[in-house]
């Protein structure tokens, strides 16, 4: 599974009203498909789609990464609000993390990923845009943080 299972070239393509003919600008459309999605995994560890993922801790580890999918034999796992509590015997435990099913995904981390792309395709080149990702997209991506600084 990859990003362009969850936002296909053609979803985006529609999104952006790009005629079918031109096809020119679709490595570029590709590449920031994958971008968006990337940062938005980073900025809320919602995992998009399913990895397997090493975490390192004394005798447990906090999981902020979302969803697990599965706890190995032998360990437990606490669930809180923001993240999970992973107990670990050896130091390091292998999970299974992120959505299996797109749908399952929040709709509006998807909206956001559709407005960052119009954003980076229409107007990076305006002198005038001082930001890529609008403040409405951030505030929208940070309320699925995992995580609180």
């Amino acid at each position: 599974m990859s990003y362009l299972n969850i936002i296909t070239l053609k979803q985006a393509r529609n999104y952006l009203r790009i005629d079918d003919d031109f096809t020119e600008d679709d490595d570029s459309i590709i590449k920031m498909i994958n971008a968006s999605l990337s940062f938005i995994e980073k900025r809320t560890n919602h995992i998009l789609f399913p990895r397997e993922k090493e975490y390192f801790g004394e005798c447990s580890v906090n999981v902020y990464d979302y969803p697990i999918n599965s706890i190995p034999l032998g360990h437990t796992a606490c669930k809180y609000s923001t993240y999970s509590n992973v107990s670990t015997s050896n130091r390091v435990v292998s999970l299974n993390v992120g959505y299996t099913d797109p749908l399952d995904i929040p709709s509006e981390l998807i909206e956001c990923a559709m407005q960052m792309l119009k954003v980076w395709y229409y107007e990076s080149e305006k002198q005038v845009n001082t930001t890529l990702i609008p403040e409405s997209v951030m505030q929208s991506i940070d309320i699925n943080r995992r995580y609180l600084l």
